[in-house]
């Protein structure tokens, strides 16, 4: 679930709860103490059914100068997140699932006091998302990855260009309600390596959308939308590209011009449950080398070939294109 930064940390429960504050009953909060692979030890905070922002005040309170790593909140409902709640505490991964909030901050600021600590925010089935403030993450210097997934979020808008000065290692917005993107949207994110926005319902895309300099980008997930075709350029000047996934888009065929820029060095294609003809249009693929990448893609048609995957076509079969 936490692509890029957790993946470092190897954990095991802690038998003290010495990193872990003393919470009453009334406060539905626990605390997991943890030891990360180097022996430091770090607590995981969950609350829940929070519906005041005066509750996660006074929890936070508690929680200053502790090693806290994580603070989940499920099933919280609030209208903002009072910009200094945040200072003092040591949080370094933020996740609200399940919940109701109408602003990030009460500010043009949100998470003060994290300024340099906050490298993951997750966000997932709540409400109220469809108008992020993009602009209120704009202090944290330190962010790494930024998730928002079951929303509403309908359009990426060019407030994200206001974090473009953030070193963002990864978006990922799974199954919201992305129906556009804005040029440039995420252009100027050279450190970009991962790029996932499957299940949506995405109909169009322009190179001009992606890194201008995409020169770190290996993982781009488009699965699941409403694409039909690419323009030529799309996948042009991204050396990084190892995982491209496809699935589930009304796409007929894989055009030689769209994809030869990234063929040799991709590692992994996923282009199932799609509409793809095996027709002249995919000779091109039958003659290259892909026994080093997987490729998953099957034949809807023609007739003769439909049901086949796509690497099990011969050149032969395909003489007439010659």
């Amino acid at each position: 679930m936490l692509f890029l930064y957790l993946v470092v940390l190897v954990t095991g429960v802690v038998g003290t709860h010495s990193q872990c504050p003393n919470f009453t009953p009334s406060q539905t909060c626990t605390c997991r103490a943890m030891k990360d692979k180097s022996g430091d030890e770090y607590s995981i905070i969950t609350c829940r059914d929070l519906h005041s922002e005066d509750a996660l005040q006074r929890i936070l309170a508690d929680c200053k100068e502790l090693p806290i790593f994580e603070l989940e909140l499920i099933d919280c409902s609030f209208r903002y997140l009072p910009h200094d709640t945040f200072v003092g505490t040591t949080i370094e991964v933020l996740s609200i699932r399940n919940s109701s909030i109408i602003s990030l901050s009460d500010s043009n600021i949100a998470f003060e006091g994290l300024d340099n600590q906050l490298h993951l925010i997750e966000i997932v089935n709540c409400n109220y998302l469809s108008s992020w403030d993009w602009t209120q993450l704009s202090n944290l210097k330190h962010l790494m990855e930024i998730h928002v997934s079951d929303s509403e979020l309908i359009h990426i808008t060019d407030g994200l260009t206001s974090i473009q000065h953030l070193d963002i290692e990864a978006f990922v917005f799974h199954r919201n309600k992305i129906q556009d993107i804005v040029d440039n949207a995420f252009a100027f994110f050279e450190n970009l390596e991962r790029l996932a926005l499957d299940n949506n319902q995405i109909s169009q895309l322009k190179r001009s959308m992606f890194p201008t300099k995409a020169k770190k980008l290996s993982i781009l997930g488009l699965s699941y939308n409403l694409l039909q075709d690419f323009p030529e350029d799309l996948f042009t000047n991204m050396p990084a590209l190892k995982s491209l996934y496809l699935t589930g888009n009304p796409l007929v065929t894989i055009n030689e011009r769209v994809f030869r820029p990234v063929w040799n060095h991709l590692k992994l294609f996923l282009f199932y449950a799609t509409r793809l003809s095996c027709d002249c249009r995919i000779a091109w693929l039958t003659m290259e080398d892909n026994s080093r990448k997987y490729l998953h893609a099957e034949c809807q048609g023609p007739s003769i070939f439909k049901g086949r995957l796509l690497e099990s076509i011969k050149p032969q079969e395909l003489m007439k294109c010659w």
